[in-house]
């Protein structure tokens, strides 16, 4: 797998692109992603990440001073309150600065949180007392088994030590540090291990987020796992509720996470312009085209880069850009 470095001489923008940058959702909290490396190879991951993955040719890596430019001017247009959150289509601890970009971040005037997904395998106590240091908020740790072997299995790496993810969380429990455990549920498959992690949660009085399992196009699917809709999700969550007297269900409210301006829309679905070609796409056949000081991934594109190419903006959610081709 090829690792592109994005900095600020490649002209690549760092809004846009699911892969790397930043995602502004309309809210107080802001996803910053710094990389897109995995370590794990997880069994129903919904991004398909890790060094094997069959549709991911290209990792990125953002260099710190070019990210920060980006979260600087960002945090500053948003306001006050703003929630850092760094996570990762794969594994945020994979980005070498990862400590220092934390220090930085938190000398931001407007962030008054920070908070990190992690599964917790290159978590070591001097990081998780140094991240306390550096005025980390939360930590959500990934755990979907209690039992060594499912975890492995769960992780797609026979290295996983679910040992190491259990004393990571009782030392952030520990800790100012809050600590969310954020399972997935896979019906059928980890049943009795949600309930173990429930009664986890109430040992190290931490919060936990039950994820749904969803099967995406691009995702891998896990074949023993049912797949359930929402009402069965939340009926589920709701006998757990009552069985152990905790508080699942939860929503933006519970984190404290509101509506807030969002950075302006640059292109509208179906919009025709031209493009410079910048780099690699994540998937399979696109490449990364800039326009407008923006990043859009272009679909089953196969120009050099430099070259210039005209597209049609295929979506525009949340300024996640994906294009095609057209004449």
């Amino acid at each position: 797998m090829e690792i592109f470095k994005v900095t600020k001489e490649t002209g690549i923008p760092l809004v846009g692109c699911i892969a790397f940058g930043c995602i502004d959702r309309g809210t107080n909290l802001l996803q910053i992603r710094p990389t897109s490396l995995c370590n794990l190879q997880c069994v129903f991951c919904s991004v398909d990440a890790g060094i094997y993955s069959k549709i991911h040719p290209v990792a990125y890596e953002v260099e710190l001073n070019y990210l920060m430019q980006w979260v600087k001017e960002i945090v500053e247009y948003k306001g006050l309150g703003v929630e850092a959150n760094f996570d990762s289509v794969g594994e945020i601890l994979t980005y070498p600065n990862f400590l220092q970009l934390v220090e930085e971040t938190e000398k931001l005037e407007n962030v008054s949180k920070i908070s990190m997904q992690t599964n917790g395998t290159l978590l070591t106590k001097n990081m998780t007392n140094k991240l306390e240091q550096l005025g980390m908020n939360r930590i959500n740790l990934s755990i979907n088994s209690l039992d060594e072997e499912k975890a492995k299995l769960f992780s797609g790496t026979k290295n996983y030590d679910v040992k190491h993810i259990l004393e990571m969380a009782e030392q952030i429990s520990k800790s100012r540090i809050e600590l969310l455990l954020a399972p997935v549920y896979l019906p059928g498959v980890n049943d009795k291990d949600i309930e173990e992690i429930i009664q986890l949660s109430k040992k190290l009085n931490a919060r936990i987020g039950i994820q749904k399992y969803e099967i995406y196009k691009y995702g891998r699917q896990y074949k023993p796992a049912k797949h359930i809709n929402w009402w069965k999700f939340y009926r589920k969550l709701e006998e757990w509720e009552k069985k152990y007297n905790l508080k699942l269900k939860l929503s933006a409210k519970d984190l404290e996470i509101e509506k807030r301006k969002r950075l302006p829309q640059i292109f509208n679905k179906g919009e025709k312009l031209t493009v410079e070609i910048k780099a690699s796409g994540w998937m399979n056949g696109q490449m990364v085209g800039v326009a407008k000081n923006r990043s859009i991934s272009i679909n089953n594109c196969k120009h050099n880069l430099g070259d210039k190419v005209k597209i049609k903006i295929l979506e525009n959610k949340n300024e996640i850009y994906v294009a095609e081709e057209t004449k």
